[in-house]
Parts: structure tokens; C-alpha cells; sequence
């Protein structure tokens, strides 16, 4: 599921779902608290409540859908939020690890971009970029 690459961190249907369903279900329970309630205190703090369970819901199902990492002919791709960058895999220099972040360096040692390494399928991007010789520290 959105895969972009041969070897990517793709989204896992279990955690997409479970988001989508909280968010849809969050958002239509505050709006009928909202609409129906009719002032009701409690219903007013309840819509509260799940006014924030859906910000929340809202705020993962962003991060699953931004942070990615994948690798397609040659090219490391790096998402993170708004910020995407791309290195070919022959000039990376070396991969830090540090804090479950994975720092890409190039040849110069220049800082390209970071990988969560918490992102689901990181292993078969870090066995790639192992494969093609990337010097890890």
C-alpha cells in the first residue's frame, strides 16, 4: 500500500485503517455532539473530547502518510513532512545512526537528509543501501 519504489517503508493497512476509522469517527461524533447536543454541558465536553481524538488521529494519519523512505533506481528518496530529498545511492558518502535517526551524509560530508528508523520496512532500505556499499557509523 503506496508503495513508491522496489524497496520503500510502506504504510501497513492495520495502522492506516485503524487511523482513518478513528479520524472519520472522531470528527462525525463531534459534529453530531455539536449539532444535536443543544448547549448540553455534557455534551459540549464531550464534544471536546473528541474534538482532540480527532486533531490526534488527524496528526498520525499525516505523519503515516509523510514519512517515507524509498529507494527506486538508484536513488535514495527521503520524506519527512514537506521536506523531500533525493541522493543517489553512488554518492552517498556515509549513513549515521543516532536517537532512531539515520543521518545521510555525502561524499563531501555533507548532510543530506534523515530516515526514521522506526518506519515500517527500514530493514529492507538499510539492507539495500548495505548491499550497494553505503558506509554506516
Amino acid at each position: 500500500m503506496f508503495k513508491k519504489g522496489q524497496v520503500s517503508t510502506e504504510v501497513d493497512k492495520g495502522p492506516f485503517i485503524f487511523t482513518l476509522v478513528a479520524l472519520v469517527a472522531g470528527l462525525t461524533v463531534t459534529v453530531l455532539l455539536f449539532v444535536l447536543g443543544k448547549g448540553n454541558g455534557l455534551s459540549v465536553f464531550a464534544g471536546i473530547l473528541f474534538a482532540v481524538v480527532t486533531l490526534a488521529a488527524a496528526a498520525v494519519m499525516f505523519a503515516l502518510l509523510t514519512d517515507k523512505a524509498y529507494i527506486d533506481d538508484g536513488v535514495l528518496y527521503m520524506s519527512y513532512m514537506f521536506k523531500k530529498r533525493s541522493i543517489p545511492l553512488k554518492e552517498i558518502g556515509k549513513i549515521k545512526f543516532a536517537d532512531d535517526v539515520y543521518t545521510v551524509f555525502d561524499k563531501k560530508g555533507v548532510k543530506t537528509g534523515t530516515v526514521n528508523a522506526k518506519l515500517t520496512s527500514i530493514g529492507d532500505v538499510i539492507f539495500t543501501l548495505d548491499k550497494a556499499g553505503v558506509n554506516f557509523e
